[in-house]
C-alpha cells in the first residue's frame, strides 16, 4: 500500500488536485469547477470535491484508502463555523481525521513559503489577506469590509467614480464612456438606469478594460486601480500589525490576477504603501499554482518535520506542471 499526500485549491470558478509521495514527486493533478460553498452550497461543494479526488486518484492509480494526509484550502473558509459546516462534507469523503479545511488564501502562502510564515495579499476575482507565524494566523473577512476585494472591487470602484462625473462631481474621462458601451450600452443615462433597475450587472471581466484605459492614461481608471491596490497594501499592514514575526525578515507573497497582470501602476502604488510602514519586507508574485501550498500544508500536518528535500522535490516539479 502506496502513501500519498492530497492537496486541493478550491475557488469561485474552479479547483485543482494534486497528489504527491512522502518523498515529494508529485503523482497527478486535476482540476474541475467551482467550490466555494458561498456561491454554489455546501452539496455541489461535496459533489466537486467527490469528483475531483476520484479523478485525481485514477490518474494517479491509487486508492482513496492511502491518502494519510490531506488539505482542502477552499474560498469560503473565513470563519471557525464554515469549518464546522463543512466538517460533514469531509466525512463523507472518507477523509475524516486525515484532512484539515483552511481558507485558500494559505494555500498561496505555502506555495511561495514552504515553511509558511510570512503575509498573503491575494487580488484576484476577490480579495483577501493573511498571514502566519509559528504561533499565530490571521486573515481578512472576505466581504470587502475595510478590505480589498480584487478585480471585484475595481470594477465597483470604477463604477462609482462615473457616476460620480455623471453628477458632475468630477471630470469625465474615456471611462465614462467605454465603461456602459462594454456592457451594451452606448448611452451613459440608459446604463445607469438598467443598473437602477437590476436590469444589467457589471462584473469582475471588466478589469482588463479598466487596465487598458488606464495604460492610455485615463485618470479615472488610473483612480480606480490607485483605491484598490492601496487598500490591498493596507491590508498587509494590519495583517502584520497583529502578528508578531520578533525582528525577523517578512516575506510577503502576491497572487491572484491583478497582482500576477504586471499592470505598473498597481504594481507601484501597492509596493509604496507597503513600503511606508514595512521599508524591508520582501515581496514576489507567486509562480506556482496555489495547490502545492496545499500540499505543503498536508506535508506540516503528516511529518514532524518536513525536510528540504521533499521541498526542493516538490518545489522543482511544480514549476514543470501546469494543471
Amino acid at each position: 500500500m502506496r502513501k500519498v499526500l492530497l492537496g486541493i485549491d478550491g475557488g469561485g470558478t474552479k479547483t485543482h488536485a494534486c497528489l504527491v509521495d512522502l518523498e515529494g514527486n508529485i503523482l497527478a493533478t486535476a482540476a474541475n469547477g467551482a467550490a466555494n460553498w458561498e456561491r454554489i452550497g455546501v452539496e455541489a461543494v461535496q459533489s466537486s470535491l467527490e469528483e475531483i479526488i476520484n479523478l485525481v486518484c485514477t490518474k494517479a492509480g491509487i486508492n482513496r484508502s492511502e491518502i494519510v494526509d490531506s488539505t482542502f484550502a477552499l474560498a469560503g473558509i473565513d470563519w471557525e463555523e464554515d469549518k464546522i459546516l463543512l466538517a460533514p462534507v469531509v466525512s463523507a469523503l472518507g477523509l475524516e481525521n486525515r484532512c484539515e479545511l483552511i481558507n485558500d488564501s494559505f494555500a498561496a502562502l505555502f506555495a511561495g513559503i514552504p515553511q509558511g510564515i510570512g503575509c498573503v495579499s491575494i487580488a484576484g476575482t476577490g480579495g483577501k489577506s493573511a498571514g502566519r507565524t509559528a504561533n499565530k494566523s490571521v486573515q481578512t473577512m472576505g466581504m470587502e469590509l475595510g478590505e480589498g476585494g480584487g478585480a471585484g472591487q475595481l470594477v465597483g470602484n470604477a463604477l462609482d467614480l462615473i457616476a460620480r462625473a455623471h453628477h458632475g462631481i468630477i471630470e469625465k474621462s474615456a471611462l465614462y464612456l467605454e465603461l456602459p458601451l462594454a456592457v451594451g450600452f452606448s448611452d451613459p443615462t440608459s446604463f445607469f438606469t438598467a443598473i437602477a433597475r437590476e436590469r444589467v450587472h457589471v462584473d469582475e471581466d471588466l478589469a482588463p478594460l479598466i487596465f487598458d484605459l488606464a495604460a492610455k492614461g485615463d485618470a479615472l481608471a488610473i483612480e480606480a486601480i490607485t483605491i484598490v491596490a492601496r487598500q490591498h497594501a493596507i491590508d498587509i499592514q494590519g495583517i502584520v500589525h497583529q502578528l508578531d514575526f520578533q525582528g525577523a525578515e517578512i516575506q510577503l507573497i502576491r497572487a491572484g490576477g491583478l497582482h500576477t497582470a504586471a499592470n505598473p501602476i498597481f504594481d507601484q502604488v501597492f509596493e509604496k504603501t507597503i513600503r511606508e510602514s514595512l521599508p524591508s519586507i520582501r515581496m514576489r508574485v507567486l509562480d506556482v499554482s496555489p495547490v502545492f501550498g496545499a500540499v505543503m500544508h498536508s506535508a506540516h500536518r503528516h511529518f514532524d518535520y518536513v525536510a528540504p528535500e521533499f521541498i526542493s522535490t516538490l518545489e522543482t516539479a511544480a514549476k514543470k506542471v501546469e494543471i
